[in-house]
């Protein structure tokens, strides 16, 4: 999973790359590996006090750049949807489409369809654009690009079934501090910190590590054996 040069994750929000896959990203990037991330809400629901409502994108958006250093994250592609608003439709599967082939992944991260509205409208045009973009098809949107693999993370489900637990020991404090500096969302999400590193314990127990992060690999595109 991680004898790669390049991933793109495409997440929903501003916290969801952090909450389902931080510590992944920071393992990845300390290995030389390329790591992209598309986001497509601007955080505008993410206050817990009506006097920053009118600030509450400029200052996730901060928050996001902070996070980008901690975690050596290349580039975040980062679009104004709001927070209740992300639609799978043609323009967001697009969307999708166009960045597999800008970035040319060897892998591809995305929610799990389990989640509730908006994340489940990214999982569903992710899983489908994944394969799409490898078709000869759609050119203006970039040269086809074939991702080796598409794994599902979790941010509020459990996955049911996992594939793939990665070891997150050496990473699971830099995944904490990403965590702590979206600090607008440390109140939003209950007991953020706190679920971070439950279920951290939980998937590492499961792996026979003390950190883990768990993986859902799609199995939608069979793999060719030669």
């Amino acid at each position: 999973m991680l004898n790669i040069e390049k991933a793109l994750v495409i997440c929903a929000h501003p916290d969801d790359e952090v909450l389902g896959l931080g510590g992944t990203i920071k393992k990845m990037t300390n290995a030389g590996v390329e790591v992209n991330v598309l986001m497509f809400a601007n955080g505008n629901e993410g206050y817990t006090d009506l006097k920053d409502k009118e600030h509450i994108v400029e200052i996730r958006r901060k928050e996001r750049e902070a996070v980008k250093d901690i975690l050596g994250i290349h580039t975040y592609e980062a679009y104004d949807y709001g927070d209740y608003a992300i639609p799978a439709n043609e323009t967001t599967y697009k969307m999708c489409l166009q960045a597999i082939r800008k970035y040319k992944p060897d892998i591809v991260f995305t929610h799990y369809w389990r989640e509730y509205n908006t994340h489940k409208a990214v999982a569903s045009i992710v899983s489908d654009a994944f394969w799409q973009a490898g078709w000869n098809a759609s050119l203006d949107l970039g040269e086809p690009w074939k991702a080796k693999s598409l794994y599902y993370f979790e941010v509020i489900e459990l996955l049911a079934h996992v594939s793939h637990i990665v070891d997150i020991e050496a990473t699971f404090e830099a995944k904490m501090e990403a965590m702590r500096a979206y600090a607008s969302q440390c109140t939003v999400v209950s007991g953020a910190l706190q679920q971070i590193e439950g279920k951290a314990l939980m998937r590492g127990a499961q792996a026979g590590v003390k950190y883990g992060e768990a993986f859902l690999k799609s199995i939608d595109k069979p793999e060719v054996v030669r």
